[in-house]
């Protein structure tokens, strides 16, 4: 198993606000603080001599907010998780702000391609659950045929493409042996 579970489980968790909605509920300042927060972890954890300055860290928090307030809390936390276990940019020498912004736009980037992942299976299994609906609830030809009167299915004949009069055709010989059949035996 896994460190860190997938983008799209910290997506779909249940009742996760986004920062955003930190902002809104709150104000700014407290969507912006969390976000620095998370960030001074990253920042006190890189094994490098020159940390990001204050101003820097208040800068990347409010960048953050404001370009990637629509990921939930569970997927900022997963972001600065993964980016701690060296999965996006490296740092060399220094806590660069345009790294992590970028590894961050990869962390989107996976999330975009796990949603998109995530979307066309559901959309296939539904495709399937109606083809099968469909075929539960549908009958042959033959069948649709077979129950009309001959009033209709003479109209049928006379009116039918190619195609259906071939299927016409086939129902009406089918029919006829099996009747021939039956007064056979």
């Amino acid at each position: 198993m896994a460190a860190f579970p997938k983008i799209i489980d910290a997506y779909n968790a249940k009742d996760i606000p986004a920062i955003v909605h930190l902002a809104q509920a709150y104000d700014e300042n407290v969507a912006v603080r969390w976000v620095q927060q998370h960030l001074l972890q990253v920042n006190e954890f890189a094994g490098v001599k020159t940390k990001l300055s204050d101003m820097q860290l208040d800068e990347l928090a409010i960048q953050i907010r404001l370009e990637y307030g629509y990921l939930n809390l569970f997927e900022f936390i997963l972001f600065c998780a993964r980016l701690r276990s060296g999965k996006y940019e490296d740092f060399y020498g220094s806590v660069d702000p345009m790294r992590i912004l970028k590894s961050l736009d990869a962390f989107c980037s996976e999330r975009r391609e796990e949603l998109h992942k995530q979307i066309s299976e559901q959309e296939r299994i539904e495709r399937e659950k109606k083809w099968e609906e469909e075929r539960r609830n549908s009958i042959s030809f033959e069948e649709w045929y077979e129950s009309l009167s001959e009033e209709k299915k003479n109209e049928v004949r006379s009116n039918a493409c190619p195609a259906f009069a071939k299927l016409t055709q086939n129902c009406e010989e089918r029919r006829t042996k099996e009747d021939e059949d039956l007064s056979n035996r």
